[in-house]
Parts: C-alpha cells; structure tokens; sequence
C-alpha cells in the first residue's frame, strides 16, 4: 500500500531558514531510513543541495517581487 502526505515545515523555533531547512532535509536523507539514500528523490533539485536551491529561489523571490512573509511554510515534504 503507498500512503503520501504532503507536510509543510516551518522555521524552528531559535533558528534561521537556513539553519532550520539544513536540519530537516539531513533528517529527510537519513541513510538508515531510506536504504542508504536510494529512497531520496527530488523534483527539479538535487537531494544533495536541496537545502541551498531552496534559499537561493527565497531570496530570488523576495528581490523578484519584495515581498516577505512573517510566518510561512519554508518547504513542503512529501512522503
């Protein structure tokens, strides 16, 4: 049976974007919970610098438009 959900990730609490998207996609590529990364999968990125490809297209977005968001979902997971 496949299950997917779709979980939004917010900043942790006493962290930066940066800081907070780094400890979630590690936690994401853990080897010892997706067969040694074969599980780790990405669309239009790399597994690898998913976390630096996401702050690039922030910043891009936010020069692009100047728009900010105080609270916001800073990526979405699916499982």
């Amino acid at each position: 049976m496949v299950a997917t959900r779709l979980i939004p990730l917010h900043v942790n609490k006493g962290k930066t974007i940066a800081q907070s998207l780094g400890d979630r996609t590690d936690y994401a590529k853990n080897p010892e919970k997706t067969e040694k990364g074969e599980l780790v999968t990405g669309y239009q990125s790399d597994p690898m610098t998913v976390d630096e490809e996401f702050m690039l297209s922030k910043r891009q977005y936010e020069q692009i438009t100047g728009r900010r968001q105080k609270h916001e979902v800073i990526a979405y997971q699916i499982r």
